[in-house]
This record gives C-alpha cells, sequence and structure tokens, in this order.
C-alpha cells in the first residue's frame, strides 16, 4: 500500500498564493538591493572625485610651503624682528641621569 497524499483545493491556493508573495518579496528585495548598489557606487565616485580635489589642493599647498620655506633669509628674520643668540643654550647628553624629573613623592 502507498501513502497518497492528497491537496486539497484550499491547500493549493493557500500555497499558491504563498509562492506569489515569497516572489513578490524577493522582487522588492532584489530592487532595493541594485537601487542601494547604484548609490553606493555614486557616492563612491563622488568621494574618490573629492579626494582628487583635496590631494591637488595639498599638493599646491605642499609647494607653496616649500617656496616660501627657501625664501626666508636672515635678513627677512631680522625685518621680522628675530635676533641671532650670542650664547645659545644646549642641553648636553652627556649626563642624561642628570636631566631627569622626577615625579614620584616619596
Amino acid at each position: 500500500m502507498q501513502n497518497i497524499k492528497i491537496i486539497s483545493y484550499d491547500q493549493r491556493v493557500r500555497l499558491f498564493w504563498a509562492l506569489v508573495a515569497i516572489s513578490m518579496l524577493s522582487l522588492f528585495i532584489y530592487i532595493y538591493a541594485v537601487n542601494a548598489i547604484a548609490r553606493n557606487i555614486v557616492v563612491k565616485q563622488d568621494l574618490e572625485r573629492q579626494i582628487a580635489n583635496i590631494s591637488n589642493n595639498f599638493n599646491a599647498l605642499e609647494f607653496t610651503y616649500i617656496e616660501l620655506r627657501n625664501n626666508v633669509t636672515m635678513e627677512l628674520a631680522y625685518q621680522h624682528g628675530f635676533q641671532e643668540v650670542k650664547s645659545p643654550l644646549y642641553v648636553s647628553r652627556a649626563h642624561p641621569q642628570s636631566l631627569s624629573f622626577n615625579t614620584s613623592n616619596r
């Protein structure tokens, strides 16, 4: 004897509408995913364009800095109020222990 399972008409209708609902849900998820991917691509391209602009701006600023740095002379420093120190103060590296700052309270 075989076990034959009979699907009634009501069960077939419910199964059909469940499959239709699953198909529609899958279609909406697919459309949303494609839309999200397209938006993310546009945002990525915009960010890459901004990075290129900022990089070009940075390069221009770097060249301006180098040009200004190369134009600094002793005469220009004197004009801006800088003075040459007659007896410069240097930190000696011969005795590094003597330069420690003890913060412990003993």
